[in-house]
């Protein structure tokens, strides 16, 4: 009991928005009343018994899903409804009050407008990425490496510069792919209408194989003469004829330090020039005679390359490498008068 205000307190204002009573326009009121009428576009509501003007532009709709009930301290009775209360407040009051409201109303629509910061990673989760891409970079390095050793890198570059040479164009051309169903080795052409020479090896438990030449045309060739314990072995082609073909030495007479070059399909390459050097004849497991080693950069794939000399002739046709105690690491080739005793020797 208050004894300003009499014996009875005055009923506690209800907003009818808060109870549902207020979903769109024209919605009549709990006493009777009804709400003014948006037509003419202009605000639809008075002043407060605080003073505190809450207007609505025409086409505003209020949804209370949207907004919650601390959202609706702003809101405004209808202008012939009177305050219950019979003794207005204290004016100070009043401005505090409508200072405090619009201050909630410029936070709420603040907030409402404004996008959280967005957090980029932490420190842990950079440092984590960066590692994880370092591990990749390098495992990437490494297959890399094991597949194409730095070495290997270095005779690609120099089968660039060799290739610029107009006579090793030309002997490119009569290099070739020899394929077969258990894998693929180098050969070259002696002979315009298709005589190939190869190493035994590399067409070893077949009678027929595939040649491609460096234009990519192909045809079939059969084995007319191996040699096993030369490592060589003789292919004629079908129907050919016009091709581009190397010319044989009369013999082998190379000294240690001579210069050769030698053209193969190394580590799935094709028609890639090197060069090297003699070192000197060498003895090895399962030939009748002795090899030539010569300090080249020779891969997989090399088989059946020919080697040629400084007058571009053929003088020997490598077949393998060999891990030397004092030399290192050395290509092999077999001497093309090797060839020539094999074809005499041969009924």
């Amino acid at each position: 009991m208050d004894g300003r205000r009499g014996e009875q307190e005055p009923e506690e204002k209800k907003d009818p928005r808060l109870s549902g009573e207020v979903e769109a326009r024209d919605r009549v009121y709990d006493e009777g009343q009804e709400y003014e009428d948006f037509d003419d576009g202009e605000d639809i509501w008075e002043p407060d018994e605080w003073g505190v003007w809450d207007a609505i532009a025409e086409g505003d709709v209020l949804d209370e899903e949207e907004f919650g009930e601390d959202d609706f301290y702003d809101y405004n009775e209808p202008a012939d409804r009177q305050p219950d209360s019979e003794e207005p407040e204290d004016p100070e009051d009043e401005e505090i009050r409508r200072l405090v409201l619009e201050a909630q109303r410029e936070a709420w629509l603040k907030e409402r407008t404004e996008e959280p910061p967005r957090r980029g990673p932490s420190f842990g989760t950079k440092a984590m990425i960066w590692i994880i891409s370092l591990m990749m970079v390098v495992s990437t390095f490494a297959f890399v490496l094991e597949l194409f050793p730095l070495s290997a890198v270095d005779f690609l570059r120099t089968s660039s510069q060799l290739s610029e040479q107009e006579t090793v164009q030309a002997q490119k051309e009569s290099v070739v792919s020899v394929v077969t169903p258990d894998g693929s080795g180098t050969g070259f052409i002696l002979s315009a209408d298709g005589t190939i020479l190869t190493n035994h090896h590399v067409i070893e438990g077949y009678d027929r194989v595939s040649v491609v030449l460096s234009d990519d045309r192909r045809f079939m060739a059969d084995v007319t003469e191996s040699y096993p314990e030369s490592d060589m072995a003789v292919l004629e082609a079908e129907d050919e004829s016009g091709l581009p073909f190397l010319e044989l030495a009369n013999s082998y007479t190379l000294d240690e330090g001579d210069p050769v070059t030698f053209i193969g399909n190394p580590l799935s390459f094709r028609g890639v020039a090197n060069k090297g050097n003699v070192i000197g004849p060498i003895r090895v497991n399962g030939l009748a005679q002795p090899v030539i080693m010569m300090e080249a950069p020779v891969y997989r794939g090399n088989s059946g390359s020919p080697v040629l000399d400084k007058d571009g002739l053929v003088v020997g046709i490598v077949f393998a490498t060999l891990n030397h105690e004092e030399e290192g690491t050395v290509g092999l080739f077999v001497p093309v008068d090797e060839l020539y005793r094999q074809r005499q020797e041969t009924p």
